[in-house]
């Protein structure tokens, strides 16, 4: 998956988290993972200080082409309640063995704004500072 940073505001709901879920092959070049028959998960971090947003969950995840490795994400209002920078990790699982992509964490960054108060980014910094 390459690198992605979408940009929201706290609140939105109506345009999901559309990726393709792409993992290395053996040349290491970057391929569409086939999820046919395969269970699909999204979870979602905090930048600022690592604590669970949104806990791994089927919920939400829809599956729109399976052999392009093509998913959404569709966010419940608890998902977008805050302003902050946060990571997404999609996780896919087979027999009860799951992989995680994008495989670098911070490459499925979602920032979400307060729009006219305070940008996803002010409200990290801020975070980082009461640290």
């Amino acid at each position: 998956m390459t690198a992605q940073t979408p940009r929201r505001a706290v609140g939105d709901l109506r345009t999901v988290l559309s990726v393709t879920l792409q993992q290395p092959n053996e040349s290491g070049v970057l391929t569409a993972v086939n999820l046919t028959g395969l269970t699909v998960t999204f979870s979602m971090f905090n930048a600022a200080d690592g604590t669970t947003k949104i806990a791994a969950t089927s919920t939400g995840v829809t599956v729109v082409t399976a052999a392009s490795g093509t998913v959404d994400y569709d966010f419940s209002s608890t998902g977008v309640d805050t302003p902050g920078v946060f990571y997404g990790v999609f996780h896919v699982i087979q027999s009860g063995q799951s992989d995680a992509i994008p495989v670098r964490a911070k490459d499925l960054k979602i920032i979400f704004d307060r729009p006219g108060v305070q940008t996803g980014e002010e409200a990290y910094s801020a975070a980082v500072a009461a640290e």
